[in-house]
């Protein structure tokens, strides 16, 4: 098979699948595309393993996933949980006059899968698939909130050993950080991931699992400690709506299959991410 043939194997194969959001299965595919079973089989394989698709557990059905949902959004139709989330973020930045975004945990790091920007001249200028060290980041701190304390300490004590910040003194004390982030509900980075930057980020909670985050951030200036509480609030009703639709749209076991089907429960593929910095 010439790689062209199997770029355009590929590319059947995504649309099969986008056109059943229901979920469809491998002989349904290999039948509407009219490839080998075998064939269709491998690349199925190739497409979850780098989380372009999901399949159930129990029926091998298989759905575009939500992280590659965000990354070709503006192909997809107005009813997509991506417009819906666009449309949540486009109204958090014009409440807040700041840049939001939308985040998922790709371990060590934390990766933007899409953002608005806010109106001011001077903000974050992080752009979708960047990448930032998760326990510097709000984003990050949110997400590793609702994980095991010792899976945390497992998967980030070799990064924060690497890159030591300022903040915390050991590893004890960001994991002590991450509870009070539970116990209210949000997280705040302020001169931790650069100086002068500040955010303030929510879990999007979908059933029992935390896949993404959605975060405020801008200059210290404008992002006062003293606006931390109204921005929390703020954010934490964002997160709250693409939570809702994600559950309303029957894509709670497709977002919590992010976080069951890895080791550890955290995302260990860092392939999908390119270099960059994420937001504060």
């Amino acid at each position: 098979m010439s790689d062209v043939g199997l770029v355009h194997k590929t590319i059947w194969i995504l649309r099969t699948v986008a056109a059943h959001p229901e979920g469809i299965g491998l002989s349904d595919v290999a039948r509407a595309c009219g490839i080998p079973k075998a064939t269709c089989h491998r690349i199925l394989t190739v497409l979850e393993k780098e989380r372009w698709l999901t399949a159930d557990p129990t029926s091998r059905r298989f759905r575009v996933s939500l992280s590659m949902l965000f990354l070709v959004g503006g192909l997809l139709d107005q009813e997509s949980v991506y417009a819906h989330a666009q449309s949540v973020l486009k109204e958090l930045a014009a409440d807040t006059r700041e840049t939001v975004g939308l985040d998922q945990l790709v371990s060590p790091s934390v990766v933007v899968l899409t953002q608005v920007a806010g109106p001011s001249l001077m903000g974050l200028h992080s752009g979708p698939r960047r990448k930032s060290p998760a326990w510097r980041t709000s984003t990050g701190k949110a997400l590793l909130a609702w994980h095991d304390a010792e899976m945390v300490r497992s998967e980030f004590v070799a990064d924060m050993r690497d890159r030591p910040a300022r903040k915390f003194a050991d590893f004890d004390a960001f994991l002590a950080e991450l509870g009070e982030v539970r116990e209210r509900g949000y997280s705040v980075a302020y001169d931790e991931l650069e100086e002068g930057a500040a955010a303030v980020a929510a879990p999007v909670h979908v059933g029992d699992a935390v896949p993404y985050a959605i975060w405020v951030g801008g200059p210290t200036y404008r992002v006062t400690r003293e606006q931390v509480p109204a921005l929390a609030d703020q954010v934490i009703a964002a997160a709250g709506k693409v939570g809702q639709v994600l559950e309303m749209s029957g894509r709670r076991e497709l977002a919590a299959e992010h976080l069951r089907s890895l080791p550890g429960g955290l995302l260990v593929s860092q392939r999908s991410a390119s270099d960059g910095a994420s937001e504060a």
